[in-house]
């Protein structure tokens, strides 16, 4: 039995396709402490959250200070949307309120509450430290640590142990309290191996309240509640379900460190540069100098980046899918299928050139953006391609699509020898079968004497009904004008062969199990790749969207001058988008800068079209 938050992740097939609207479906685990009293109406407390993402090993986690009226929870719950929560009692009576509230009977969110008094005092962090210990036993080596550890130290995220230890003492109860429910389904050890841990807020990241996220109409808008109309809908131009999950979250957590947004701006714009480029590509290439290869390298980025989300949106979900044979819980089929579309993915990106200026000119050079270079290198990495081939070539592809475990193993002496030797004793029972037609041809004088299969009975011998046969023969069925017959030595040795292949099934169903165990030594490895991807599916959306509506570049004002805002014929992107043809919109021209009250509106809604418009730079 699988819950909301678990199904994607352990139970049915998945679906290929584009990016869902539903989005994630987060396990949300809340724990708080009383700190000081405010009023009558409640007290300030501190919150603890941990959010888990089974079906794609996303671990988010923080603490944080609230008041009364919770409002920091409820952006939290806001900008997650869990499908299912965990309430670690004894909880505040105001925390207790807005989780029941949030998971009322309408909401679908399933509600489990659960003690955590066994977790106080160090409990929580003796529960995890235990379960890594287990681990470690259990566990495969993995692969290329250096290559992640330089990874983690770009993402700036901690993984693992090291990234428990350094979780405060609330976090490290909410954590306990979803490893304990996940041991029900066998997923606990997704905290332990390859799942990123990332906190709610970051320095870089701008943290928006619930008020926001529900006045700006971000994810959903205020007349129904649905996703049509809202900032979300009109942005997304992403083309593969785990580039849609990421942009939500780009969406409700801006940027806001300088660095980080020059690099996405430059990355956005060399893309959206290339696609204005691909039109006159042809015409270019006939060109002869230097400016033909420059041109030539931006139509190829563009072009390569189309086809490769484009492939990856028709393919099943990676992301999903790696986790799931992470669980142990993928099928064959999902098992190529997924590795398979992240192999095609890292080739076509690696026709991109990527060579330092050392080895290639600046002109030449495919991609100059450092942000692009630094994903499509992830993307590509020649560790994740090297072991995507070797996965590969254990499977016979045919055998996975149709199911056929009996033959999925391309085995040999040195690779899956149990099922080599289980192969070699079908065959042999096989040939002491084939044998027995030998000796029954002397025996009944007829050369020309063959088993026959009958309604699925295998090994039948067909004579005619006026033949004489040993007494011992068993009639299995009959015509008119012939019988047919199991001789004892053909039901041993059929017993025999029946036994054999049912062995080699329990060999390959074990085999099946330890091969998707051992994915666990490169799943870090490919959940990079697959994070990269998503965020090239993003960049490209954000892409799509400036070219289709002629959306410029922002510009920073040097650091030593005033903050300001300028925005000269700013157009409400939804608005824009929902009533263009219906209705006629002027132009927004706005001018604010830091100690000065000036600034210029032309329509009501001045507010809210410049908080929209940062949030869209």
């Amino acid at each position: 039995v699988y819950t909301r938050a678990t199904i994607e992740a352990g139970a049915g097939e998945m679906e290929g396709g584009g990016a869902p609207e539903e989005g994630s479906r987060y396990l949300v685990c809340v724990v708080d402490k009383e700190v000081d009293a405010v009023g009558r109406e409640g007290f300030e407390v501190k919150v603890g959250v941990v959010a888990i993402e089974v079906s794609t090993g996303e671990v988010v986690h923080g603490e944080f200070m609230d008041g009364a009226a919770r409002s920091g929870l409820e952006a939290v719950l806001l900008g997650l949307a869990p499908v299912e929560v965990i309430l670690g009692t004894p909880l505040s009576f105001s925390t207790e309120k807005l989780m029941r509230a949030y998971a009322g009977p309408a909401s679908n969110v399933r509600v489990e509450c659960t003690s955590r008094n066994c977790f106080s005092e160090g409990g929580a962090l003796a529960e995890l430290m235990s379960l890594f210990e287990k681990s470690e036993v259990n566990s495969p080596t993995i692969e290329n640590d250096k290559q992640m550890m330089e990874i983690n130290e770009e993402d700036n995220n901690l993984r693992g142990m090291e990234g428990v230890m350094a979780m405060p003492e609330l976090v490290a109860q909410a954590m306990a309290l979803s490893v304990h429910y996940l041991k029900g389904f066998g997923m606990e050890r997704l905290i332990c191996f390859g799942s990123s841990f990332r906190p709610f807020t970051a320095n870089t990241e701008m943290s928006l309240s619930a008020n926001a996220l529900q006045q700006l109409e971000v994810l959903k808008n205020n007349s129904d509640g649905s996703i049509e109309g809202s900032l979300f809908q009109t942005m997304n131009n992403t083309c593969t379900a785990f580039g849609s999950r990421l942009f939500r979250h780009w969406l409700t957590h801006p940027l806001c460190d300088r660095n980080l947004i020059c690099a996405r701006h430059d990355a956005i714009s060399e893309i959206s540069e290339s696609m204005g480029s691909r039109q006159d590509s042809v015409s270019i290439r006939q060109d002869e100098g230097d400016g033909c290869c420059a041109a030539s390298a931006r139509s190829d980025l563009s072009t390569i980046l189309s086809s490769v989300l484009t492939m990856l949106g028709r393919s099943l979900d990676s992301q999903r899918g790696i986790t799931r044979i992470f669980h142990c819980k993928a099928t064959a089929k999902e098992f190529v299928g997924v590795i398979q579309a992240v192999l095609t993915a890292g080739k076509e990106l690696r026709k991109l050139v990527l060579e330092d200026t050392d080895n290639v000119s600046s002109q030449h050079r495919t991609v100059h953006s450092s942000l692009l270079r630094r994903l499509i290198s992830t993307a590509s990495s020649s560790a994740v391609l090297a072991n995507a081939v070797k996965l590969l070539s254990c499977l016979d592809k045919d055998a996975a699509d149709q199911g056929d475990m009996i033959n999925l193993f391309i085995s040999s002496v040195d690779q899956f020898p149990e099922v080599a030797e289980g192969h070699v004793t079908v065959q042999m029972a096989k040939q002491k079968l084939d044998l027995l037609i030998v000796e029954y041809r002397k025996q009944l004088g007829m050369r020309s004497l063959e088993y026959k299969t009958v309604s699925g009975t295998a090994y039948l011998i067909e004579l005619p009904v006026d033949r004489r046969v040993p007494s011992n023969w068993m009639k299995v069925n009959s015509t008119k004008k012939t019988i047919r017959y199991h001789t004892p030595e053909v039901l041993k040795n059929l017993d025999n062969l029946l036994l054999a292949k049912e062995e080699l099934a329990v060999i390959c169903r074990k085999t099946w199990h330890k091969f998707l165990m051992d994915f666990g030594k490169y799943y870090a490895q490919f959940q990079a790749s697959v994070e990269s991807l998503a965020a090239l599916d993003c960049l490209y959306s954000l892409a799509t969207l400036a070219k289709q509506n002629n959306y410029v570049q922002p510009n920073f004002v040097p650091e030593n001058e005033a903050s300001q805002i300028h925005i000269k014929d700013g157009r409400h992107p939804v608005f824009w988008s929902l009533y263009l043809e219906t209705i006629s919109f002027q132009m927004t021209q706005t001018f604010m800068q830091m100690g000065s009250t000036a600034r210029l509106l032309q329509d009501q809604t001045w507010e809210e079209k410049v908080a929209i418009f940062a949030k869209l730079h």
